[in-house]
């Protein structure tokens, strides 16, 4: 490796912007290909109605893909060489075998009734397209799936730029292709699916293609060296996936808690609005984690990505002042969202007290990469299951003090944030004490430790 490829694996305030800001570009524009494909399904025949179908089985689709949702951070700790990326491969198409087949088993006829009908209220017609919607969206399901491979060679490499130009294709393709669809006539839920699938698998070649080099390079790792086992690196995923799983849980009680406040619909309809601008700031500033990774710290006292991560918050969170500007408040939430004029300043003043959430999700993203970086994926999963009770707890005592539902939402968040950070940190912190303790058997665990983190 040469001189100039080594130094971008230094820390530097550069180095660690070039890391991160493709990352962020590519978590925050994700969210916009959801309503180019709405638009293809929302004039079928059903309208509206089939849209809110299609859009019911795309969240299943998408739950059963929470399975998966650590394999990104599973693969930048264990695919750093041959063995360690054909292994991590063999546990991505594992993975996603097992949510093709979930898929397949909810819509069978004798389960999708249960699900779409019992569970989310949809019958006839209606349930009929999320059934199908769901099914139809297995295409879409392996192209997700496919490209967390060669995404994870790019990003080890520190080429996010790289794997941040298969992303942009997508959305590109997929914003030339809705209104063509539209114009075509070829409308409705199946040429949704359409619409949606087909630009993931081509982001999923376009990646592979990208990375092809990276993955010849990857070094051979020594034969004195153990090599994570395909089943260490399954169950090394499992407690960052169920994070991803309490998160989906989360949303869906914030949500009915909020409807059932006083003025429940107009106070959720201004959550959701608010939550619409504040999701990309705060998947982009997630991304920490992977900088937390890419840069790992020299030792305990090596602060730089963590003053890195609240200086990228602070600056994902100025963002949302643009809406507070009068005219751009009033064109965008009365004539683009359609909210009443009493509900306008309602959504400034949530927007205002939001600010504060892309910090806590920036500090929260790095303390998930440190306990990746050091092997401790249950603090991960501690930190997610207290963000689910926290977010609850807080829901319900804010409507004990009566306060308004369209702030229950933003106040509940950050305050979820702020404690999956710090239990994660304590967990980190007491695994550190458990590994310098001064007892029996001390010694012994400090060693495996240190040989776990260099295999």
């Amino acid at each position: 490796m040469s001189a100039t490829e080594k130094s971008k694996f230094e820390f530097t305030p550069w180095n660690a912007t070039k890391f991160f800001f493709p990352l962020c570009i590519q978590a925050a524009s994700q969210a916009f290909t959801y309503p180019l494909v709405g638009v293809v399904v929302a004039h079928g025949v059903g309208g509206a109605s089939e849209y809110s179908a299609f859009a019911q089985g795309l969240m299943i689709m998408f739950f059963l893909g929470t399975i998966g949702y650590g394999l990104l951070t599973t693969g930048m700790v264990y695919a750093k060489d041959k063995v360690g990326y054909l292994r991590f491969k063999r546990v991505n198409m594992i993975i996603l075998l097992i949510e093709i087949a979930l898929q397949v088993l909810l819509a069978l006829p004798g389960i999708a009734p249960l699900l779409f009908g019992k569970l989310l209220g949809l019958q006839g017609a209606q349930l009929e397209v999320a059934r199908w919607s769901m099914l139809c969206a297995i295409p879409a399901q392996i192209g997700f799936m496919l490209r967390n491979v060669p995404q994870v060679v790019l990003y080890n490499e520190h080429e996010t730029a790289m794997a941040n130009a298969a992303t942009i294709l997508r959305i590109v393709i997929t914003a030339i292709a809705a209104p063509i669809f539209y114009w075509a006539g070829l409308v409705g839920w199946q040429w949704g699916c359409v619409c949606l699938s087909f630009p993931v698998l081509i982001e999923a070649a376009m990646m592979k293609w990208l990375a092809r080099n990276y993955v010849r390079r990857l070094p051979r790792r020594p034969t004195t060296e153990k090599c994570a086992s395909t089943a260490t690196i399954f169950l090394f995923n499992i407690p960052l996936s169920m994070g991803g799983l309490f998160l989906m849980f989360a949303i869906f009680m914030l949500n009915a808690i909020i409807n059932r406040v006083p003025q429940g619909p107009e106070m959720l309809a201004i959550h959701l609005v608010a939550v619409g601008l504040i999701n990309p700031l705060s998947y982009g500033a997630l991304r920490n984690q992977a900088v937390a990774i890419g840069f790992p710290q020299r030792d305990v006292r090596d602060f730089r990505t963590l003053y890195f991560a609240v200086l990228s918050g602070l600056c994902l969170s100025l963002f949302l002042l643009i809406v507070q500007i009068p005219w751009i408040a009033e064109w965008y939430f009365g004539q683009v969202q359609n909210l009443a004029e009493w509900q306008v300043p309602l959504a400034r003043n949530a927007l205002l007290i939001a600010m504060l959430f892309p910090v806590m999700q920036a500090l929260r993203g790095h303390a998930e990469g440190l306990a990746a970086y050091r092997k401790r994926p249950n603090a991960v999963l501690a930190g997610q299951a207290v963000f689910f009770g926290v977010l609850v707890a807080t829901l319900f005592i804010l409507d004990c003090f009566e306060v308004p539902g369209y702030l229950m939402g933003i106040c509940s968040l950050c305050a979820a944030s702020a404690s999956a950070f710090v239990t994660i940190r304590i967990g980190l912190a007491l695994a550190r004490l458990e590994e310098t303790a001064d007892f029996p058997g001390a010694e012994r665990m400090t060693e495996s430790r240190s040989s776990e983190r260099r295999v």
